[in-house]
């Protein structure tokens, strides 16, 4: 597979995992949470705070809005990377897919992570044990979802 079929399909396949980590956070959340907590759904988190922090706070639909494009550009980039890695590395999907999914986690929740650095959600150490635990469970779906989508386009791309 050459470089830029690689970054298309990853990015395809990102996009479906965006799909996936969406839907497995909302049932985690549903099944795991006490009924009177909110669910947080972080790319609205990240608009909301990031917007607030640059002095425009953005109206409920524009949250929705750019928390949505924000996570499906955000998605399609880690998807890309993923196809980059994969055609280089060849590891088997599924392996490639979770502990890929549980960088991303790495990079955004721990106290070094992304959202902790920037005012957005405390660190997985300072939440409720269900808080900290949902997000690795719905990154690990997004990798796997992301390998699979991968190795499914990959299939279909070389048929041709």
């Amino acid at each position: 597979m050459r470089l830029g079929e690689a970054v298309r399909t990853g990015a395809l396949a990102g996009l479906g995992g965006a799909a996936a980590v969406t839907t497995a956070n909302l049932i985690e959340q549903q099944l795991f949470l006490p009924r009177n907590e909110p669910f947080e759904i972080e790319p609205i988190e990240v608009a909301k705070t990031e917007a607030r922090n640059a002095g425009h706070p953005l109206s409920t639909g524009g949250q929705w809005a750019a928390g949505t494009a924000a996570h499906l550009a955000y998605s399609a980039l880690w998807g890309a990377i993923y196809g980059v890695a994969q055609r280089r590395l060849r590891l088997p999907h599924l392996l490639h897919g979770v502990v890929f999914g549980e960088i991303i986690w790495a990079l955004n929740y721990p106290r070094w992570g992304i959202l902790p650095q920037r005012g957005i959600l405390p660190p997985a150490g300072e939440r409720s044990r269900t808080r900290a635990l949902i997000p690795l469970g719905t990154h690990a779906v997004f990798g796997l979802a992301t390998a699979a989508l991968f190795q499914l386009l990959s299939r279909h791309a070389d048929r041709g």
